[in-house]
């Protein structure tokens, strides 16, 4: 009995740590799923041929039925599979009638061609091309979407594609493969082996140099090109202990794409507490008060309007009931005056709530409805509107939403005796908006009232009297917006009670006022 003991304890060993190790690799096969199944007939399996070497690749391809231009997905295979495996959203794709793609891109991440090499990006860019060229696309709603291998290839497209592309979605990504290799390694995944015949050509031993090459946390963000896309980065904060990708993959991602936006970034980080919390306790002291579908948060940032990241209580998974849900965006053009223009004003606080969209920021400091102020041409919205469009809408058909807060200048002294003319000007700039759109469809227009004035004894001499004059208005825009059939937002009413808590000059606001501003335009924003 005494020899036994330490055999049967040996195989009880044993069999826990192939049940684990088992374990391990069980939470990964419908996210990387070499399966070859059926694809609804709507999907056509077409070809590519390389814009590089002039090798046929194959993707999967859907146009939508629609006359208006739609959505493009590009939906990217995971790390052992190909174009072929199926993917699970595309019964929503179906549903939504998006255009779609699913490119190859050189297969499974076992070859020198696959995993991350130039080939993999320009593979992208022609599947992009073609489905440009092949379906009614909205240039302005491509989307790139992958989970674990395809969330790699999602950020390398992020870095490397040449085309404008409005978010970039990457589930449980890895970002360093010299890492991952040993991550690997360690838990025994046949992952190791491939990294190693991707950059090396066998099976043992990779090459960390171009390892790293082919690694996103090593390139160099495209600051410029991206200046206007959004990147989510999402990961299951149980991944790496019954998944094969740690989170730290994604969290220090994300605070590599902070810094290259931000070289001087320090608070806007991921601080190195948080991540270690993030990691070994897999739970954050405070979490589970916000969900994404059914799950709990842990952990939630975002950076400006460049990019979010979600630590969601899950695995090595993407949640296919919410991966779509930021399709379309929309496109905001904002006219404002220095409450908009102000770094961290109303603008960049409401960019804020709305992540998705993109915002259009026209706003400048003495901004007016009608008059040259100061006489400056530059500060009359009304005659710089069209340019406004021309700018920012060349075609006609990009911009979703406009939203306008004037008035604030049009109240000064000097307009005093010009007040009534105040309305109609503000009728001729919703009319040259309408205008621009004469026979195409027109973005939904929102008027925003112009805030308070505070009273005489704070103001500059320049505003005394504005409080009455701003007050006025409100009620005379109000009926404008009527008459025009436009959306009206009256903030003015819900913040005149706590206005002298809100500004130091009577005129602007401070953060909380900012933030408070923005609050209430979103939740007027929100469907009923």
């Amino acid at each position: 009995m005494t020899i036994m003991k330490p055999v049967i304890h040996f195989f009880a060993c044993t069999l826990l740590g192939l049940l684990i190790l088992n374990f391990t690799q069980a939470q990964d096969p419908q996210w990387d799923d070499t399966s070859r199944p059926d694809w609804p007939q709507q999907f056509l399996d077409v070809e590519i041929p390389s814009t590089v070497d002039g090798k046929i690749q194959p993707a999967y391809f859907y146009a939508t039925s629609q006359d208006t231009p739609q959505p493009l997905i590009v939906s990217l295979h995971t790390w052992s599979n190909n174009y072929q495996q199926r993917d699970p959203l595309i019964q929503e794709i179906l549903a939504r009638d998006y255009n779609y793609i699913r490119p190859d891109f050189r297969g499974p991440n076992n070859t020198i061609e696959a995993c991350g090499s130039p080939l993999v990006t320009s593979d992208i860019d022609d599947a992009i091309a073609y489905a440009l060229e092949n379906a009614n696309v909205d240039i302005h709603n491509i989307h790139v979407i992958g989970v674990s291998g395809g969330g790699h290839a999602t950020l390398i497209a992020y870095m490397q594609s040449k085309h404008n592309i409005r978010t970039f979605s990457a589930w449980v990504p890895i970002t360093d493969l010299s890492k991952w290799y040993y991550e690997s390694l360690g838990r025994q995944t046949p992952y190791a082996s491939h990294i190693a015949l991707a950059t090396a050509g066998n099976e043992k031993y990779p090459d960390v140099q171009e390892a790293k090459k082919r690694s996103p946390i090593f390139m160099d963000t495209p600051v410029e090109l991206r200046e206007n896309s959004r990147l989510y980065l999402y990961a299951g904060i149980h991944d790496g202990y019954n998944g094969s990708v740690p989170i730290t993959h994604s969290l220090e991602m994300c605070n590599k794409i902070i810094r290259d936006f931000k070289p001087m970034a320090s608070t806007e980080l991921i601080s190195q507490d948080i991540i270690n919390q993030l990691v070994v306790t897999r739970y954050m002291p405070g979490d589970g008060k916000q969900t994404i579908s059914d799950r709990k948060i842990h952990y939630a940032n975002q950076f400006e309007d460049k990019i979010q990241i979600v630590i969601f209580d899950g695995g090595h998974e993407m949640l296919t009931e919410v991966a779509l849900n930021h399709v379309p965006a929309e496109t905001v053009l904002v006219i404002g005056d220095s409450n908009g223009a102000k770094k961290g004003g109303w603008v960049d606080q409401l960019q804020v709530l709305l992540f998705n969209d993109t915002f259009f920021n026209t706003s400048i400091s003495g901004n007016t409805i009608g008059f040259d102020n100061s006489g400056s041409e530059s500060r009359n919205s009304l005659k710089n509107i069209t340019n406004h469009l021309t700018r920012y809408d060349p075609e006609g058909n990009r911009i979703n939403k406009v939203l306008i807060m004037l008035g604030t200048n049009d109240c000064k002294n000097e307009f005093d005796r010009k007040l009534r003319e105040v309305p109609g000007l503000y009728n001729q700039l919703l009319d040259s908006i309408k205008l621009y759109y004469e026979n195409r469809s027109v973005p939904e227009i929102v008027m925003i009232s112009p805030p308070p004035y505070g009273h005489d004894s704070i103001l500059q001499e320049k505003y005394h009297g504005g409080a009455r004059r701003v007050q006025q208005l409100n009620k005379d825009f109000a009926k404008v917006a009527a008459k025009a059939d436009v959306a009206y937002i009256d903030v003015q009413s819900a913040l005149w009670p706590v206005y002298d808590e809100l500004t130091r000059d009577g005129v602007h606001f401070n953060e909380q006022g900012y933030k408070l501003v923005a609050f209430l335009i979103h939740r007027a924003l929100l469907p009923e």
